[in-house]
């Protein structure tokens, strides 16, 4: 009993010197060894085309892609706001918000440039170019009300849960916060072991990265949106595409 007692504390101490020894801060970039989620899903595929095919030739361009970050592909099911995110295909990321994505969206991040390679089905002579099989699709804070419109919402905006498998050292994010003229929000901050950071100022009409890191390691995080309420869409809304994040195990 006494050996339980004490393993028992010890447990307890290394917790709470973990969270002592936390520092989260904000960050501009990215280490290299970063992992950075894109979001697609899948539309209505030709007769005898599997996801699984067209998955695979989606993420064989990203491969290919000389551009920067490097991308991985996240797939979500559609923009029935139901079904949670998970990203990789262990669950390495999972958003805590269920209708965290919406697709067909205005959003200042750039879509990846899909080709118009021609992908068969059962029928030789049908083919669809694989970027019309694919929707852009892009994480939101908010329900969307209408399927394409993406700055329906609610006023008060929604603080959003990222949960990893592995301890990671860092994380961040490309955010929409919004056009010049409406902009939805002005400032991101994050909460990470207990911790708030500073918030991060978000200038309106331009894709903005904004990220946190702590050395300590992490496997959750907390972001929190601030700006005055859209007067147009009455929502406080933003839009983010590629969610990266450095295992703490690399940095």
């Amino acid at each position: 009993m006494k050996t339980l007692k004490l393993t028992g504390l010890a447990l307890v101490c290394a917790g709470l010197a973990t969270t002592a020894d936390a520092a989260p801060k904000a960050i501009l970039a990215m280490d290299s060894p970063a992992t950075t989620y894109s979001f697609f899903t899948v539309q209505t595929l030709p007769a005898g085309v599997t996801q699984l095919t067209v998955r695979n030739m989606v993420q064989s361009e990203l491969n290919a892609s000389t551009a920067l970050p490097k991308l991985t592909a996240c797939w979500v099911s559609g923009d029935s706001n139901i079904t949670a995110v998970k990203c990789g295909d262990k669950g390495e990321m999972q958003f805590g918000n269920a209708d965290f994505y919406t697709y067909n969206g205005a959003s200042i991040i750039p879509a990846f440039p899909l080709s118009k390679t021609e992908v068969v089905g059962l029928d030789p002579k049908k083919s669809d170019p694989l970027n019309k099989l694919i929707l852009t699709s892009k994480g939101a804070n908010f329900r969307v009300g209408t399927v394409g419109v993406a700055n329906s919402g609610d006023a008060t905006g929604r603080v959003v849960n990222i949960h990893f498998n592995q301890r990671v050292a860092q994380f961040g994010m490309l955010v929409d916060s919004g056009q010049v003229d409406a902009a939805s929000i002005s400032g991101i901050q994050f909460i990470v072991n207990r911790q708030t950071t500073p918030i991060q100022s978000l200038p309106a009409g331009a894709a903005t990265f904004v990220g946190v890191e702590d050395s300590a390691g992490f496997t959750d995080v907390s972001i929190i949106a601030s700006g005055d309420v859209n007067t147009q869409s009455n929502s406080r809304s933003w839009i983010a595409d590629h969610f990266s994040f450095v295992p703490l195990a690399k940095f």
